[in-house]
């Protein structure tokens, strides 16, 4: 398997970029005379990556004789922007954002053919990546090339000190850590937002970890309310939180910068972010970072819930050039290619090749993406992901419900019963 493995990377290497090869694996290669145009819109984010990827489809454009028009995108208006390309009839023919909204809306091409000659060529996909692309027809229109969840990033020198081996199993023993080695107030035990900022969409999370969910499995009917036993164990755990005194002063109204920006500056035990908040200190703070663990979630008293995000290329319908951007699709997934983009990426893996990379041999502090890769499932698991449970995500519904409980002292039911009736208007819209 290795040696027909390596065949693959080599013929992807020095022949799939060519014309020649662009017929070889299945895709009618550009009429030199034509030279078509590929518009392929990126997206922006972290400045290595960005770079690595843009430097890629330079030289695949200049190999392969096509023009071509890229655009760096800004992650935040990514969404805006493909929107208002599709009213104006205007459309880049790749796009590195929105794979799972845009084919909701279908306007996605059909590239089942990529997925399985990537899956092929390096060793089959891993984790929750197929689940995320296949659809229950069978069909693909997004293809992914990374993985992203918040994690587990802890003071290891700071829980050692405490007689504490990393990491802690379950939500409730990190707790117990966290207070066990926090000095307040230099530093804090858990670096936690409790506002209306996306980041606070991990309590979503650690309450699907003790059995509640937001609705049924065709994402259609909230039934939350069934599950109101396991709410209330959820809940006292997030009260013992608390009134533990392990939070910062004003987490209820943190934006997305302050759990990075705590951790960062050697304030708080445990944080719960992507591992871009590692690459910072790979370049500003590499004693901090020597210090710090990645780990996956822990269990909650039902197992574990690690959500996973992707980073994904798609090809929009409108295209004249199928053919040519199926091409680049693929040839984006080579192993070559990625090994080289990942030095300087915050993805997980998503192809069993990947995991040799070099990557998690160079940056030992990456290795946990690839147990988190591993592990995890889809955003919004067990929940389906849809427009209402976006929609309800970004009111950072859950997160709402905790405020009135310490902010507004509401009862658990007054609560509970306001996140019911919040949930079944944004559904109802859906359905």
């Amino acid at each position: 398997m290795a040696s027909q493995t390596s065949s693959r990377r080599q013929f992807l290497k020095s022949a799939a970029i060519t014309a020649g090869a662009a017929a070889a694996v299945g895709f009618p290669a550009p009429a030199r005379a034509q030279r078509p145009k590929l518009v392929y819109w990126c997206y922006q984010f972290l400045k290595g990556s960005d770079d690595a990827r843009a430097e890629f489809a330079r030289e695949w454009a200049k190999k392969n004789n096509v023009d071509l028009q890229l655009t760096m995108v800004p992650w935040k208006e990514f969404m805006p922007k493909i929107t208002a390309a599709i009213e104006a009839k205007a459309t880049p023919d790749i796009v590195e954002s929105g794979g799972v909204e845009l084919r909701a809306r279908g306007q996605l091409l059909d590239v089942t053919d990529v997925y399985k000659k990537a899956e092929k060529a390096e060793g089959g996909w891993i984790g929750p990546s197929s689940k995320i692309m296949v659809e229950p027809d069978g069909r693909v229109h997004t293809i992914l090339y990374g993985l992203q969840g918040f994690m587990t990033i802890a003071r290891n020198d700071l829980l050692e000190k405490a007689g504490l081996k990393p990491p802690p199993a379950t939500w409730v023993e990190l707790l117990q850590w966290a207070k066990k080695a926090q000095q307040p107030p230099r530093v804090f035990g858990i670096g936690q937002a409790i506002s209306n900022q996306t980041d606070s969409q991990v309590w979503e999370d650690i309450m699907k970890s003790y059995g509640p969910r937001i609705a049924d499995d065709k994402g259609k009917r909230v039934v939350l309310g069934d599950h109101k036993k396991e709410m209330w164990e959820f809940l006292d755990y997030f009260e013992d939180v608390w009134k533990s005194n392990v939070l910062p002063p004003g987490v209820v109204t943190w934006d997305n910068t302050m759990n990075n920006s705590t951790y960062q500056a050697g304030k708080v035990v445990f944080v719960f972010n992507p591992v871009t908040i590692s690459l910072w200190l790979e370049a500003n703070n590499p004693e901090l970072l020597a210090k710090t663990g990645h780990y996956t979630y822990p269990k909650g008293p039902k197992g574990l819930v690690q959500p996973l995000t992707y980073a994904s290329r798609s090809i929009m319908k409108y295209t004249k050039v199928p053919d040519v951007a199926k091409q680049f699709l693929l040839d984006s997934t080579a192993f070559d290619k990625m090994n080289k983009e990942m030095m300087h990426s915050q993805w997980a893996p998503v192809l069993k090749s990947y995991l040799d990379f070099d990557v998690w041999k160079k940056k030992p502090f990456m290795k946990g993406l690839v147990d988190m890769a591993l592990k995890g499932e889809p955003q919004s698991w067990p929940d389906v992901f849809n427009d209402a449970w976006r929609e309800q995500s970004t009111n950072c519904t859950v997160s709402r419900m905790l405020q009135r409980l310490v902010v507004d002292n509401w009862s658990r039911d007054k609560a509970f019963a306001e996140t019911i009736d919040v949930l079944n208007k944004i559904y109802t819209k859906y359905a």
